[in-house]
């Protein structure tokens, strides 16, 4: 039985609008995984990073995944590997970034994967995208709507790039 599952994106290296793109391409072609929207592109400053790194643009993809969140976990880290990722974890400038956000309302912690994102509620260029195309969404371990934890602050920090052209999940 399919879980709707919620994936951040960004990306800070190259041409990051085209690596986005890619990325919510391969995620949509993945064996079981059905694309059902996908955010606006956001710009927000890089976080944890230098300073002079590079701003990121950021969005949010909602989909049906078939699977268990570790085979999600897989696929996801196989594409950030094609797109030229290294290096995970190392905060570091990097062409894309996918992390999984929810899947259903599961709760799993281990070295790999937490799930929720342990840092998704302290994150405005997660919670802005994700709040774009899931406003009622509520959190499975507190309960509370995610937009409780979202200030106007916040949120001002970042600024929409551009609408994300679904078509391009499915060409």
């Amino acid at each position: 039985m399919s879980k709707t599952v919620y994936l951040s994106l960004g990306s800070n290296l190259g041409d990051r609008e085209q690596n986005l793109i890619n990325a919510v391409q391969m995620i949509s072609c993945m064996e079981g995984f059905e694309t059902v929207d996908c955010s606006p592109i956001f710009i927000s400053e890089a976080v944890e990073m230098d300073e002079d790194a590079p701003t990121f643009f950021n969005m949010v993809v909602k989909g049906e995944f078939d699977f268990l969140p570790t085979e999600l976990l897989d696929n996801l880290e196989e594409i950030e590997r094609n797109l030229g990722r290294t290096g995970k974890g190392d905060c570091q400038p990097r062409p894309i970034d996918i992390d999984i956000i929810l899947f259903g309302d599961e709760v799993m912690e281990n070295e790999r994967l937490s799930i929720p994102h342990r840092k998704m509620l302290e994150r405005p260029f997660v919670l802005t995208p994700l709040l774009e195309i899931a406003p009622d969404i509520v959190h499975p371990v507190t309960g509370e709507k995610i937009i409780t934890y979202c200030s106007d602050e916040e949120s001002d920090q970042l600024v929409m790039y551009k609408e994300f052209a679904r078509h391009h999940a499915r060409t």
